[in-house]
C-alpha cells in the first residue's frame, strides 16, 4: 500500500477535485435544512438551519424622559428632542431568504452606535462619530491605542451573517435578551450563531438615568430593569417570539442586571452570566440593596461562565440556592473576549490586548455551552442537558480548566401562596410547609421572607402577636445567630407575656450586635437596638422586682 506523505502532487489534486465535487453534491442536497450562515468572522462555529435576519426597532418610553448620548467619561453630546426615553432594540430572527436580500456588512452595527439616543438616519457625520466611539471603546477595554481607524476600515467590510430585514419564517421561537454596551457590533457573532439555531436574539443599551452611560448602583440596577422591561416586551411583540420561553444573558455589569430582573420577573425561564460582574463582592452588595434581590426569587436555572480574577468568585453564589447552577472557568479569556472581541482577535490579533490563550477557540467554546444551556432549558432537550452536566472533553481541558454543577434546593412557595394559605389555615400551614422543606435545607426562607410576612401581620391580622412569636422560631430556628431575628422575636416575647424569653433573647441580641456583619444592620440601626434592648431588660427587672 502506498503511504499517503508519498501521494504525488497530481494525485493531491485529483484527490482535492474529487472531495470538492462530493463536498458540493451534499451541500446542494442539504440546502433545503441546513443554512449556510457562518462568514469568516464565526470562525470554527457551525451555523444552525436556519438563515439569519436583522432589523433595529427605535422605541421611546414616553412614560420617561428623553436621555442624552454620554461617553464612558461622563462627556455629554447633543442627541434628539423627541419626546420619551430612547430605546434602540436590535433583533435577530430565524428568516426566510429571497432573491434580493442583502447580507450586512459589519459596519452596518457600528453605525447603530450613533443612533443610540438620535434615530435619525445614517450620515457622514454620525458615521464618523460611531467610528471615534467603537476605536475609543475598543482601546479602553485594552488596546491601548493600538485598534486603528484603519482596522475598523477593514472589519466594517466584512459580511456578516445576517441579512437585512428580510420575512420571517413561520412558527415560535424562544427568546434571548443580550444587553448590549451600546452597540450591536459588540455581541452580533453570538447573536447570530444563536439565531440560526433557531432563537430570537434581541439586544439594547441599558442606559443610565440621566444619561446614556448606566449608573453603577442600586438606583441604576433598578433603571435597568426598567429598560429590560420595556425591550422584552417590545421583543414579545414581535410574532415569531414565544412568550413562555425567555432568557436573559449579560457580560460584565448586564449579567448582574439581569439577574435583578429575573428576581421580580418569574416569566424569566433561565439567565447566563457570560463573565459578569455576577460573582463577585461588589456586585453582591448592590444586589441586596435593590427591592426585589432575594434567594427565593432568584430560583431559575443559571450558567455562569466566569475567568480567574482576583474579585470574582462563584463561591459568593452560594447563598443562591434554589437556583441550579452550571459554572465553567475559563482561565485563557478576559472578560471582553466573550464579547465579539474573542472572535475578532483571529482578525486583528491583540484587539484589545495580548490574549493569555486562544481567545477565539474559548470565544467558540463560550458560544456553545451558552447555545446548550438555551437548547437545555428552553427547548427541554435532554441530550444539550447531558452535555452540560459532563465533564468537559479533554482536548478543551486548555479552555475549560474548572466545571461544578450545583443543585437547587425546593423553592418555597411565594408570598403571595403564603398569604392566602395563611389565611386559609393559620401559621399551621407556614410551619408544616417549614419542616417540609427543612428535610433538604436548613433555612428554607430567607430573612427578608419573615419581614414582609411580618410586617403583613401587623394589619390587623395578628392582634394578640401570637402568630408573630411562632413566625419568628421558625426565623430562629434558621438564623440563630442573627441579632434581627432574636431582636424581633423577643419583642413579640415580651408582647406575648413570655417575659422570661424575652430577656434570654435580649441579652443573645446585645452579644451579637458585636459579631453580626449582616450588611443590612448599619451602625445607626445596631445603636437603635441597642438602645431599645437595654430599656426592655431595663424594664423586665423592674417588673421582676415589683413582683418579688
Amino acid at each position: 500500500m502506498t503511504n499517503s506523505r508519498n501521494i504525488t502532487s497530481e494525485n493531491k489534486l485529483l484527490r482535492l477535485h474529487l472531495i470538492t465535487i462530493s463536498l458540493f453534491f451534499t451541500l446542494c442536497l442539504s440546502q433545503t435544512t441546513i443554512a449556510h450562515a457562518a462568514t469568516a468572522m464565526w470562525g470554527d462555529l457551525t451555523a444552525g438551519p436556519h438563515d439569519v435576519g436583522f432589523r433595529t426597532l427605535f422605541k421611546y418610553d414616553l412614560s420617561r424622559d428623553p436621555v442624552p448620548y454620554s461617553d464612558w467619561d461622563g462627556r455629554l453630546y447633543p442627541t434628539d428632542q423627541q419626546p420619551g426615553r430612547q430605546m434602540q432594540i436590535n433583533i435577530w430572527y430565524p428568516a426566510s431568504i429571497t432573491t434580493g436580500d442583502q447580507k450586512l456588512t459589519f459596519g452596518s452595527y457600528v453605525d447603530l452606535m450613533a443612533r443610540q439616543t438620535d434615530f435619525g438616519p445614517i450620515n457622514q457625520e454620525k458615521r464618523e462619530f460611531a467610528n471615534e466611539l467603537f476605536i475609543s471603546k475598543t482601546n479602553a477595554l485594552g488596546g491601548n491605542g493600538t485598534f486603528t481607524a484603519e482596522k475598523l476600515d477593514a472589519l466594517r467590510k466584512m459580511t456578516t451573517a445576517a441579512y437585512s430585514n428580510p420575512g420571517p419564517i413561520p412558527g415560535k421561537f424562544p427568546l434571548i435578551v443580550f444587553p448590549n454596551g451600546g452597540s450591536p457590533a459588540f455581541q452580533s457573532i453570538m447573536s447570530e450563531f444563536f439565531a440560526s439555531h433557531g432563537f430570537i436574539v434581541a439586544t439594547g443599551a441599558l442606559k443610565g438615568q440621566y444619561g446614556m452611560t448606566e449608573d453603577i448602583s442600586a438606583k441604576g440596577f433598578e433603571i435597568a430593569a426598567d429598560d429590560l422591561g420595556f425591550l422584552i416586551n417590545h421583543a414579545l411583540e414581535i410574532e415569531q417570539a414565544d412568550p413562555e420561553k425567555i432568557c436573559l444573558i449579560g457580560n460584565a455589569i448586564t449579567a448582574s442586571q439581569s439577574v435583578a430582573y429575573q428576581a421580580r420577573n418569574s416569566r424569566i425561564d433561565c439567565v447566563v452570566s457570560l463573565d459578569g460582574g455576577f460573582p463577585s463582592r461588589f456586585d453582591q452588595s448592590i444586589l441586596q440593596q435593590t427591592a426585589f434581590y432575594d434567594p427565593q426569587e432568584v430560583n431559575k436555572p443559571i450558567l455562569v461562565i466566569h475567568v480567574p480574577h482576583p474579585s470574582i468568585d462563584p463561591e459568593y453564589l452560594n447563598h443562591l440556592k434554589y437556583a441550579r447552577q452550571f459554572q465553567f472557568r475559563f482561565p485563557q479569556m478576559s472578560e471582553f473576549h466573550f464579547l465579539n472581541y474573542g472572535a475578532l482577535d483571529r482578525l486583528v490579533p491583540g484587539i484589545i490586548g495580548e490574549p493569555k490563550g486562544d481567545v477565539g477557540r474559548g470565544f467558540e467554546l463560550a458560544a456553545i455551552y451558552c447555545l446548550r444551556f438555551f437548547e437545555a432549558f428552553l427547548q427541554g432537550n435532554q441530550e444539550s442537558e447531558r452535555f452540560l452536566l459532563s465533564k468537559p472533553a479533554q482536548d478543551i481541558s486548555d479552555h475549560i480548566d474548572k466545571a461544578e454543577i450545583k443543585q437547587a434546593l425546593p423553592s418555597p412557595p411565594n408570598i403571595t401562596t403564603v398569604k392566602n394559605a395563611f389565611l386559609d389555615n393559620g401559621i399551621g400551614y407556614l410551619q408544616e410547609v417549614y419542616r417540609n422543606l427543612k428535610k433538604d435545607n436548613p433555612a428554607p426562607f430567607s430573612p427578608s421572607f419573615y419581614s414582609t410576612v411580618k410586617d403583613w401581620l401587623a394589619y390587623r391580622k395578628d392582634p394578640t402577636y401570637e402568630n408573630r412569636y411562632q413566625l419568628y422560631q421558625l426565623a430562629l430556628d434558621s438564623y440563630p445567630d442573627s441579632a434581627a431575628v432574636n431582636y424581633d422575636l423577643a419583642y413579640f416575647a415580651l408582647k406575648t407575656g413570655r417575659d422570661e424569653i424575652a430577656r434570654q433573647l435580649n441579652t443573645k441580641t446585645l452579644e451579637l450586635l458585636d459579631t453580626d456583619t449582616s450588611e443590612n444592620l448599619t451602625q445607626a440601626r445596631k445603636a437603635e437596638m441597642r438602645e431599645n434592648v437595654l430599656k426592655d431588660i431595663s424594664t423586665l427587672n423592674q417588673k421582676h422586682e415589683d413582683e418579688k
